[in-house]
């Protein structure tokens, strides 16, 4: 008997995490550049980010997620005072443990677009490069729908070419570590 007690609570428990596909999460948190060509200070980043479940077992989930980041100012260490903002858009692949547990770490990896936009006293410029991600997290249930998110994602993009700076051929690391929550639907 409390074999099939067991059972299905197991199954109604991987049913009811079936019927949540979809993830879309709000974090807030810093953006903290690594760059060998130029200095440049960490920053404040919102993402929002919009998972969809697309293949699941009992223990595992992969999703199509689409991770936006804005970061809305950094500053360059420079003479003149150089301000630039960040854009990340970076859609692929999350692979997530136990998503119908309490405590759900995950990892993805994906790649996109980035935009720099600097504002100096020479004027706007604006900087599109191509831009691989990854990220790890996990995700802690705090009721039916909604969890809590603790996570690092780094946005990898060649170096942005800037007023004042020689423009190299370098890559520059995005580090975003953010918490924020999340609904799943």
């Amino acid at each position: 008997m409390s074999k099939i007690v067991l059972g299905v609570f197991f199954l109604l428990l991987c049913l009811g995490a079936h019927a949540q596909s979809n993830e879309l999460a709000i974090t807030a948190g810093g953006q903290f550049p690594i760059n060998n060509t130029f200095d440049t200070n960490a920053g404040f980043a919102v993402q929002a980010n919009f998972a969809h479940r697309i293949f699941y077992v009992p223990l595992a989930g992969i999703y199509f997620e689409l991770p936006v980041v804005v970061g809305p100012k950094n500053v360059l260490d420079l003479p003149s005072g150089s301000n630039y903002s960040s854009l990340f858009v970076a859609p692929g692949l999350k692979f997530k443990f136990a998503p119908e547990f309490p405590v759900s770490p995950y990892f993805a990896f994906g790649g996109g677009w980035a935009r720099y936009k600097e504002d100096s006293s020479f004027g706007d410029q604006t900087h599109d490069q191509g831009v691989f991600d990854f990220a790890g997290g996990v995700d802690l249930k705090v009721a039916p729908f909604i969890s809590v998110r603790g996570e690092v994602r780094d946005f990898y993009t060649g170096s942005p070419s800037f007023t004042g700076i020689p423009s190299g051929s370098g890559r520059q690391h995005n580090i975003v570590p953010s918490g924020g929550l999340v609904l799943r639907f």
